[in-house]
């Protein structure tokens, strides 16, 4: 029989070692170079998930990303990472990792565009398909911002 003083000291370990990624984890992921190619995912036949990208960003400490049917923090956490490989913003330093204001903000909206309709076998997301959702999800004040600043620079405003 284990004591409580045993039990109590343990749990609070066990809980904050299930709760936190491994250091080691995540270093490695820092590490890691961006992943080359398309971005896949796909269950194994004892149902864990395995995507070819390593998770590089927690929202919350305790969340990893996955799919799952509905929006949850899981697949908000899975769209911030995927966003993030396809920005060069770093501007958003989350619970773990550095990403950006932009993936936040546009995570839940990428999950209902992209990925809450996907297979939940198997899928792959071509970089492309992110890259042209980014470009449709641009803040129209900012490119003209930085149209005018052109212009300014010495190019002769085009007649309209």
């Amino acid at each position: 029989m284990i004591s409580s003083a045993a039990t109590h000291r343990s749990i609070p370990q066990t809980r904050r070692s299930a709760q936190m990624p491994r250091a080691a984890t995540m270093r490695q992921a820092a590490g890691l170079r961006r992943p080359r190619g398309d971005f896949r995912y796909f269950v194994d036949r004892s149902g864990c998930q395995h995507f070819n990208f390593p998770q590089r960003i927690w929202v919350d400490p305790t969340v990893a990303m996955a799919v799952t049917p509905v929006q949850t923090l899981a697949l908000e956490t899975l769209a911030i990472n995927l966003l993030t490989f396809m920005t060069r913003e770093r501007d958003y330093r989350a619970a773990v990792g550095i990403t950006s204001q932009r993936a936040i903000a546009l995570a839940r909206e990428f999950c209902a565009d992209c990925l809450l309709g996907a297979p939940a076998e198997a899928w792959e997301l071509p970089r492309a398909t992110i890259k042209a959702w980014l470009e449709s999800h641009r803040p129209t004040g900012r490119t003209r911002q930085r149209c005018a600043t052109r212009r300014k620079h010495g190019a002769p405003r085009a007649p309209r």
